[in-house]
C-alpha cells in the first residue's frame, strides 16, 4: 500500500537576494545554530531560530531552503496561493537579472525556457524552486520560491502567521 501524497502547500513565499559572493560564502549566518535531522515541533523550530540572532538578521539565503521560513516575514518579497502565480514571479525575477548574468549560456532564452518549465512543474507538484547565478563582477543572485507548509520541513511554522 502506498502512502497518500503530502497535501499541497497553502501558499509559496518568494525570496530574492543579490550580494557579494564573499557574503554568500560565509556560512555562519546561513545556518541556524543547531543541525536538525528529524521532524521537530513548531515551538522547537522557533526556539532554534531565536537562539541565533545572526541567522535571523541575515538576508543571505540559508543553506537549507525551508529555513527561509524561520526568518522574519519582512524578508518575504511576495506570497502567492497559486503555483502559476509563484512561477510567474520567479520568471520575472530571473528575466530581470538575466542581462547581468556572468555566463553567456545562462542568458540563452532556450536555456531559461527550460528553467521556467521545470520551475512551473515543481511548483505544481508542491515543491520549492531555487535559482542562483554569478553576476558580472563579484556578485551573486539567488531567487527562491519556498512552499509553506514545506514538504521537506513540514513543522516549520509559517512566518506570516
Amino acid at each position: 500500500m502506498t502512502a497518500p501524497p503530502p497535501p499541497m502547500p497553502a501558499h509559496w513565499h518568494c525570496y530574492r537576494w543579490t550580494g557579494e559572493r564573499r557574503t554568500l560564502d560565509d556560512e555562519s549566518a546561513r545556518r541556524p545554530p543547531h543541525m536538525v535531522v528529524r521532524d521537530i515541533s513548531a515551538q522547537e523550530w522557533k526556539q532554534i531560530a531565536a537562539a541565533s540572532p545572526a541567522f535571523m538578521a541575515s538576508d543571505v539565503p540559508p543553506l537549507e531552503v525551508p529555513h527561509w521560513l524561520l526568518r522574519p516575514a519582512r524578508m518575504i518579497k511576495a506570497t502567492f496561493e497559486a503555483p502559476d502565480k509563484a512561477a510567474a514571479w520567479y520568471r520575472d525575477q530571473v528575466s530581470e537579472l538575466s542581462p547581468s548574468f556572468a555566463a553567456d549560456h545562462d542568458k540563452d532564452p532556450s536555456r531559461q525556457a527550460e528553467w521556467f518549465a521545470a520551475a512551473d512543474g515543481r511548483l505544481r507538484w508542491g515543491g520549492d524552486v531555487v535559482g542562483g547565478w554569478y553576476l558580472r563582477g563579484t556578485r551573486f543572485a539567488s531567487v527562491q520560491v519556498v512552499a509553506c507548509a514545506n514538504r521537506i520541513r513540514p513543522t516549520i511554522p509559517c512566518p506570516t502567521r
